[in-house]
């Protein structure tokens, strides 16, 4: 059994602090004054069973889970599954992990296309990468084969890139005016062109 030491609001926010003694170590745990009502508002010095004290556990995880996906994001973008990796990492349970990463998806924090523009226009245009290494770079950072490619065959529609062109600012750059078929063909292979 766990006991309940103190009940404290957060100001300005709809979240409490509960402090509950466990196994005689102090611990202090985040929910939602919606929670504390459903398992029927408990007082100082009043002992919970094991399920209340699993679902503050949940809760609180939930609400650490959100802090933590909200700094990461605000440092750098980040996609849906690489969000969960580091979350995961930074000891938030899979389950929740992913439930916290949808809602940063679904409420606009995560826009993986707009992410996956950005990087393409840069990698294709600045970096002058191929196809295959965009791809092949996207896939290891978490997103998806489908999502790159129909994106990528946007930008192109749009005229934002022009494959064969940067194919050639990439010759003129690595090669000069003096090369053979084979450097060419070689260069062209390494950067990741499909053909140019």
């Amino acid at each position: 059994m766990a006991q309940i030491s103190y009940i404290r609001r957060i100001k300005d926010t709809h979240l409490l602090r509960l402090g509950i003694i466990e196994e005689g170590e102090k611990v202090a745990y985040t929910v939602s004054e919606r929670l504390f009502f459903e398992l029927s508002g408990f007082s100082v010095g009043e002992e919970i069973d094991v399920d209340t004290l699993e679902q503050i556990k949940g809760e609180d995880e939930y609400y650490t889970a959100k802090k933590k996906a909200l700094s990461l994001l605000s440092y750098s973008d980040n996609n849906e599954r690489n969000l969960v990796n580091k979350l995961c990492m930074r000891g938030i349970g899979p389950r929740v992990a992913e439930q916290v990463a949808r809602e940063m998806v679904s409420l606009g924090y995560i826009n993986e296309e707009r992410q996956l523009e950005r990087i393409i226009l840069n990698e294709a245009n600045v970096k002058l990468k191929g196809q295959k290494r965009i791809v092949s770079s996207l896939l290891s950072k978490g997103y998806k084969t489908e999502k790159i490619k129909e994106i990528m065959s946007e930008l192109v529609k749009r005229g934002e890139i022009d494959f064969r062109e940067n194919a050639q600012r990439l010759i003129d750059k690595k090669l000069g005016e003096d090369y053979t078929d084979d450097e060419r063909a070689a260069l062209l292979y390494k950067s990741g062109y499909t053909r140019a």
